[in-house]
């Protein structure tokens, strides 16, 4: 019979299926549809859940629809102008084209007044339909937080890449990453040392202010550059910037270069939609636990001079604030656990439908000797996660997916063990003494430090130097009995010696397997699925399908940055524009992002940074990081028009394959006085690339952005593949919603790894009366990292 999801709930679904009345594919097909439609229907009482967000910290930037950065509160569009669901970028977005609204929650879910463990999802009993209609449903269908490495996994899947849509609804993905580690200002730098087993300890570094923080003969993990920010690129004043707790400014720039790597500061971060509708809705978990720069401040305080705010709501609710965005911010100070004590919230408000995606991590800076020690360490991390099904359905880049986070109380602690068939335990466990051993006492970001570590080697399926393992190695995936390979597993456990036991456990997602290029989907996406990577997109628009054009974006806060930006995109897809010089290694023997090794560290031995040529003066930008081998052109093009913020120094090329795309980058980046000009849109040489500089111009001077029809115009030339109308627009500053025009779901949405904005960064210290940093009039305007233009 046919039976919709219209007529039963989730518990008269199981009741058929248990009297036999009902099919298993009937059963998981209803239930899936329960899922994802948002109608899932619970038996309890009849009562309404509380409108979450209703208490989001102030400065969070609830409301505020423009795009992202910093400091602009000043620039910010009048709150009353925020319409609920409809997506803005850093492009506000057309008219006609808004995003899909928040996903709707159970109507009839019972209140909580009370903490309580993760509630039932429909999709765990049709988890167990799909792989055992045998399974008793009675049983709990969460798996317990504390559940063993692989377990819950082993049950649900079987093997690798065997599990579909139901089995991804509690877990995590982690779609963007980065990182600063001691010896290493990128995570590819970092992941050479890791695998190298390279110490990392020195002197006390000599290039901070306030003179030496190690006695002599004693070492520790320092970071180089640790005074340095790039105010302009935040759009922040460089006085105010100055008064910011270094670790604010440092966790500012890795959650910038993670959510980057995400692909999510552009039109696709604007359509991160809340309960509430409200956009942007990405929460900020912060693990900190020192405020040496108070402790300087008051040091040096004199009547009538700033003070450094007190507290650490800077690093949370502030950048936020900043980068507007709308989801929960808080800081955790729980010591060493904190930036894992970080992920775990940013976790439970995922599954608690509190923001569409979050952004976790930790920083820990050494900047007053009160707390100097031998063998201490620094570093700063976050990661980007959102929920599995949502990420594929995105067409998010999945680094790994977290399956467990446990952070017991004495009220509430972790569950036992469930009886069950037996698992392989991880193949990976960080701690704090492996942790220590590589970048030595990192307080805050101990936590995430070690699952950055974690993440490293499963993505590279190479095991670390660690305690009984001198070398690295290949990292086999482990198999059932019967021969079944199961998914790599880590776990990362801090047990300090005052506070509870917290833990993650991490696995691998072996990427699906190769498949037709996905066509234009609604821009509602369909049930979530496994689906197959994208080959190449010939083309952005259908008629340009045949001529292999590509409308490659970029954009930066002003000339320098737009600059720099195209030497290292041109650095980056160098690799793939020559033929290789030496044979490739069979596939298997090396690691998918093992890559040449630097050839010189980016610190020198006493911590400090490299010098730098005096034929080279001013500020430089950090080593453009390998983040993996160059992809399509159009997976390239597609990410940098939907995931990267449109800012006022615009750079628009029109390219048919990587050579001539490396060809123009290399051209305009020895030219960068070309963008210097006060004409809002000029050709380099007559080659048909086109930049524009916008923060002294109007920006959409035929005031096309509030006109009905221009979403309907815009649309049909994308759809007619009119790129140099298109791009010519969008150099005048025109809002272009890139993802609604696209229109893509799932594969043919997939965005690709890139390397993160360059930051100029310049030294800015407590009692700078004059910072160093750029000329009054540039600093702090509209147009900064993020910011709508």
């Amino acid at each position: 019979m046919d039976v919709t999801a219209d007529l039963m709930d989730e518990r008269e679904v199981l009741t058929r299926f248990k009297a036999g009345r009902l099919e298993r594919a009937q059963a998981v097909r209803i239930l899936t549809a329960l899922m994802s439609t948002g109608t899932a229907r619970h038996p309890g009482p009849q009562q309404a859940l509380p409108a979450h967000g209703a208490h989001r910290p102030a400065g969070s930037g609830a409301g505020i629809t423009q795009s992202p950065p910093a400091g602009l509160a000043r620039n910010a569009a009048p709150a009353g102008e925020a319409t609920p669901g409809q997506a803005r970028s850093a492009t506000p977005a057309p008219v006609n084209h808004p995003a899909p609204a928040a996903p709707a929650r159970p109507p009839h879910a019972p209140a909580r007044t009370t903490p309580a463990p993760a509630p039932t999802t429909p999709s765990a009993p049709a988890a167990r339909l799909a792989q055992d209609p045998s399974t008793p449903m009675a049983q709990d269908t969460c798996a317990p937080v504390g559940r063993p490495a692989g377990e819950a996994r082993i049950r649900e899947t079987g093997a690798v890449g065997a599990d579909g849509p139901e089995a991804d609804l509690d877990r995590y993905a982690v779609v963007g990453i980065a990182g600063r580690y001691p010896g290493a200002s990128d995570l590819h730098l970092h992941w050479h040392n890791l695998r190298e087993g390279r110490d990392t300890s020195c002197a006390g570094p000599l290039d901070r202010p306030g003179g030496p923080l190690l006695e002599p003969g004693l070492r520790g993990h320092f970071l180089a550059g640790a005074a340095e920010f790039d105010a302009e690129f935040f759009g922040l004043d460089p006085a105010e910037a100055a008064l910011m707790d270094p670790q604010a400014r440092l966790f500012q720039e890795i959650v910038w270069e993670a959510l980057e790597d995400a692909g999510c500061t552009g039109s696709r971060l604007d359509r991160l939609t809340g309960p509430d509708g409200s956009p942007r809705a990405v929460g900020v978990f912060a693990g900190v636990s020192s405020a040496d720069y108070a402790l300087l401040a008051a040091q040096d305080w004199s009547r009538g001079r700033p003070m450094p705010a007190a507290g650490h709501g800077d690093l949370a609710a502030g950048l936020a604030a900043r980068l507007r965005l709308s989801g929960p911010a808080h800081a955790v100070d729980s010591a060493a656990t904190s930036a894992l004590a970080a992920v775990h919230l940013a976790v439970g408000a995922l599954r608690r439908g509190e923001c569409a995606a979050a952004v976790a991590g930790g920083v820990e800076l050494l900047l007053h000797p009160s707390r100097a020690r031998d063998t201490a360490g620094e570093g700063a991390g976050a990661l980007v996660l959102k929920p599995l099904a949502r990420a594929l359905a995105d067409g998010d880049h999945i680094h790994a997916v977290l399956s467990d986070t446990t952070c017991p109380s004495p009220q509430h602690p972790a569950p036992s063990r469930q009886s069950g068939p037996p698992a392989p335990g991880p193949g990976v466990r960080e701690s704090e003494a492996t942790t220590a051993r590589r970048i030595g006492d990192a307080g805050a970001a101990t936590g995430i430090a070690a699952l950055t570590s974690a993440i490293l080697q499963l993505r590279t399926a190479t095991l670390a130097p660690a305690p009984g393992r001198p070398a690295a190695k290949a990292w086999p995936r482990p198999r059932t009995p019967h021969g079944q390979e199961l998914p790599r597993t880590a776990l990362v456990e801090l047990a300090p010696a005052h506070g509870p036991r917290v833990t993650a456990l991490l696995e691998e997602f072996p990427p699906p397997p190769t498949g037709p290029t996905t066509q234009p989907a609604p821009a509602q996406a369909p049930t979530p699925a496994h689906v197959p990577a994208p080959a190449q997109v010939p083309g952005s628009g259908p008629e340009q399908a045949a001529a292999g054009e590509e409308l490659v974006l970029l954009s930066a806060p002003t000339p320098a940055h737009l600059a720099a930006l195209a030497a290292r995109l041109a650095d980056w897809i160098a690799p793939a524009t020559t033929p290789p010089a030496e044979p490739i290694a069979p596939a298997g023997t090396e690691p998918a992002d093992r890559t040449t090794p630097p050839t010189a560290p980016d610190t020198t031995p006493d911590g400090g940074p490299p010098a730098t040529p005096a034929s080279a003066p001013g500020p430089k930008p950090a080593p453009a990081p390998a983040v993996g081998p160059p992809a399509s052109l159009g997976a390239l093009a597609r990410t940098l028009r939907t995931g990267r913020a449109a800012l006022p120094c615009r750079l628009a090329l029109t390219v048919r394959d990587l050579p001539r795309l490396h060809t123009e980058l290399t051209r305009f980046a020895a030219q960068p006085h070309s963008t210097h000009s006060t004409q809002s849109v000029q050709d380099v040489q007559g080659e048909g690339i086109v930049s524009a500089d916008l923060r002294s111009a109007p920006h959409d001077p035929y005031a096309l952005a509030g006109v009905p029809e221009t979403g309907d115009y815009l649309a049909a030339l994308w759809h007619a593949g009119r790129l140099e109308q298109l791009r010519r627009l969008w150099l005048s500053g025109l809002p272009v919603d890139w993802a609604a025009l696209e229109q893509r779901a799932g594969a043919g949405a997939m965005v690709v790894p890139l390397p993160p904005s360059p930051l100029l960064r310049r030294p800015l210290w407590l009692g700078d009366t004059h910072p160093t940093a750029a000329p009054a009039d540039e600093a702090g305007r509209a147009g900064a990292a993020g910011e709508s233009s």
